[in-house]
């Protein structure tokens, strides 16, 4: 599947999700399918999208045609005129890696009035080093500045005008509005490649990244823990232990490729491989039994079993749906991939789903986050969306004669760039790369520190479900005094306990919408969020007095949209 096609089917698949959220039937977006639409847009560039117009060598374009490509990490031409700039990232006074976006200002933007839903991803994504300090060029022009750290920091912005020739410096001091790890949270990745998964390595996917530059986008991102997953292969697991510092964990891995799925060998020295077999050979029970031995040989190991993106478009990658009778073989799931948002109708949403039904027959499969980052600048993307975005202005500029002839497709395209574009633009320019989506696993503040910051122990974290899932909320819960992944009685003694008291601790340096509290069987209650933003942060921390619920499974969700968002693992209600 192209990168073209797979892009269509998550937005046909998006749209039809907005659809049933409004309560609409569309029956043109229900049957549309993505080579229907793909090649419809093939059609609208070769005949309506005007190759020279592009201009994609100069920075600056015409009224007209004014979408900035910044692709390459920025350098979109030898040509471009480069000034320099160095940026230094501090907490309380020591140099501290940390993700820097740049934003490029259009001739019309200001960068007090400045939206980055404007129709033209010009986002740059770089971070600073270990020492906390990048030095680097960019394209002459006006840039607003973002600089973050995670969840328990303050994003610091600000705005800077590089000139040809001219060295420009900047220093933030980030704020940690909170430590989590003080109150026994640390967050990880869990799902990230490098060039291992390369061509130069036997791989087919086009990464660079070393392993240490890897590092070092995760920790820029707050991450105190990550794992390295590359596809087919574990040479790099002597290079990412490499990488161990006295705030960073890194978990060797590795993503195993079958015809039925993605399986996670987390913390597993050996190589696990699963044999494909001819088509001769290939039925259910011989790959049902390939999948019990290369669980059992991960476990066998030392090592965690995950089953990643259980629902993805590729058929190959994606969990059979024949084989969900066997999920219990696997000791966490991997429910939110950071390739896609989660939004109703996407690939995320539809492994919520399944997370949910093995819930409501009595599985309880933590559920886990990962980037799945190719490409820790995040500027792949940018190329498609950009050419998206020019093949929707030839759309709209021939709507007319398009309608006659290909009149679903031009609707179901115009309802893609209306209702869709504007929150995939925020989502790539917000939520790509290392650590964009991550796993905060609880740890015994009671114990020494070298027993609970290491592999195995935050691998164990992860098996019992004592953790939440967050783009960027923290959202600490506890359930009659008990966190995620533990049980809570409705019995002391004799005496039935008829009420839950529900702690909730909820910070975010974005402002969020609501607060669902939800089961197996779906959300129950939905609390409103207001609260005034104070010291960088905002604080919606409550208590509430509950009715127990119908499900076994109590989890909660924190949001504004998909590029703010947490979710919790459940604690699980004895009756």
């Amino acid at each position: 599947m192209s990168k073209e096609t797979k892009f269509l089917s998550i937005a046909i698949g998006l749209l039809q999700g907005i659809y049933r959220e409004e309560g609409i039937t569309n029956k043109t977006a229900d049957s549309m399918d993505a080579d229907r639409l793909y090649k419809y847009v093939r059609l609208v560039n070769d005949k309506y999208v005007d190759k020279a117009a592009k201009r994609t060598n100069e920075v600056d374009y015409p009224a007209g045609n004014d979408r900035n490509r910044f692709h390459h990490n920025g350098i979109i031409s030898p040509d471009v005129p480069l000034g320099n700039v160095f940026v230094e990232t501090r907490t309380s006074g020591v140099g501290t890696p940390a993700q820097v976006k740049f934003f490029k200002l259009l001739q019309e933007e200001e960068p007090a009035t400045f939206d980055r839903v404007n129709g033209k991803i010009t986002m740059i994504r770089d971070m600073t080093g270990f020492d906390g300090c990048l030095s680097r060029k960019l394209p002459v022009g006006r840039y607003v500045i973002e600089v973050s750290k995670g969840s328990e920091y303050e994003i610091i912005t600000d705005d800077i005008e590089i000139t040809e020739g001219v060295f420009s410096r900047k220093t933030y001091d980030l704020n940690r509005f909170v430590n989590l790890e003080s109150e026994g949270w640390i967050s990880g990745e869990l799902h990230h490649h490098c060039v291992y998964s390369s061509p130069v390595f036997g791989g087919d996917d086009d990464v660079v990244e070393t392993p240490e530059q890897v590092a070092n986008s995760m920790m820029a991102s707050g991450l105190s823990y990550g794992a390295l997953s590359d596809h087919h292969i574990i040479l790099s697991h002597s290079a990412w232990k490499a990488n161990k510092r006295d705030n960073f964990i890194p978990i060797i891995s590795k993503e195993i490729s079958t015809s039925n799925g993605h399986v996670m060998a987390m913390g597993v020295p050996v190589d696990v491989i699963y044999a494909i077999p001819d088509d001769r050979n290939r039925t259910d029970k011989y790959l049902r039994n390939e999948f019990v031995r290369i669980t059992d040989e991960i476990k066998e190991n030392g090592g965690l079993a995950q089953i990643n993106h259980p629902r993805d478009l590729q058929r190959s990658i994606s969990w059979n749906p024949d084989f969900e009778d066997m999920l219990d073989i696997f000791e966490t799931m991997e429910i939110w991939n950071g390739s896609n948002p989660m939004m109703a109708g996407s690939t995320n949403d539809a492994a919520m789903n399944l997370w949910n039904r093995c819930m409501q027959r009595g599985l309880f499969l933590p559920a886990t986050t990962g980037s799945d980052t190719h490409n820790i600048c995040a500027d792949d993307y940018h190329v498609l969306f950009d050419e998206v975005m020019d093949t929707m202005d030839a759309i709209r500029a021939n709507e007319q004669e398009l309608s006659r002839e290909y009149s679903d497709e031009t609707g179901v395209m115009l309802e893609i760039g209306e209702k869709l574009l504007p929150i995939l633009e925020k989502w790539a320019e917000t939520c790509l790369s290392s650590g964009c989506v991550r796993t905060y696993i609880n740890f015994d503040v009671t114990e020494p520190r070298e027993n609970t910051h290491n592999p195995e122990y935050i691998m164990n974290r992860l098996r019992l479900g004592r953790s939440f899932l967050t783009n960027g909320p923290i959202l600490l819960t506890k359930v009659n005094g008990k966190i995620p992944g533990h049980n809570v009685r409705l019995t002391e003694g004799k005496k039935r306990i008829d009420k839950l008291t529900v702690e909730i601790k909820l910070l975010a340096n974005r402002p969020l919408k609501t607060l669902e509290l939800s089961t197996e069987n779906g959300v129950y209650k939905e609390i409103e969020l207001c609260a005034e933003k104070k010291d960088g942060f905002y604080d919606y921390s409550m208590e509430l007095e509950e009715a127990i619920p119908d499900g076994k499974y109590l989890y909660f969700i924190a949001r504004d949209d998909c590029t703010n968002l947490a979710i919790t693992n459940p604690v699980i209600i004895n009756r």
